[in-house]
């Protein structure tokens, strides 16, 4: 019985921190409002393009709100400017609220719309 009763426990308190984490994917509307140029980390080894993005659409029913982004090269189109609108996937996510860690955001990749 009381082995039983430990196995209940154990499956209440997993379920417990299972049921704790939260997330959110969509794409997200974002229009382009800079670009930070190339930055040599040492001679052979740079760092890509930075595009800063400003929400272009109503703030979505994300975890949490937003109104900005940043993406590099490798997430968006070649040949992006500044003024550009981009469709981004969003991705907001908290495994669970006891880690510390707290909620995390990725963007990327984008496309054009």
């Amino acid at each position: 019985m009381k082995a039983l009763k430990a196995c209940v426990a154990v499956l209440a308190v997993g379920s417990l921190l299972v049921g704790c984490g939260n997330e959110w994917e969509d794409d997200v509307r974002f229009k382009v409002i800079e670009i930070s140029p190339r930055t040599n980390l040492t001679r052979t080894e740079t760092i890509g393009n930075h595009f800063r993005l400003e929400l272009d659409q109503e703030k979505p029913d994300s975890v949490a709100p937003f109104s900005h982004a940043a993406v590099t090269d490798e997430q968006v189109p070649e040949g992006t400017e500044v003024g550009d609108v981009l469709m981004c996937k969003v991705r907001q996510w908290d495994e669970n609220s006891f880690d510390g860690v707290g909620l995390q955001t990725d963007t990327g990749p984008c496309r054009t719309p």
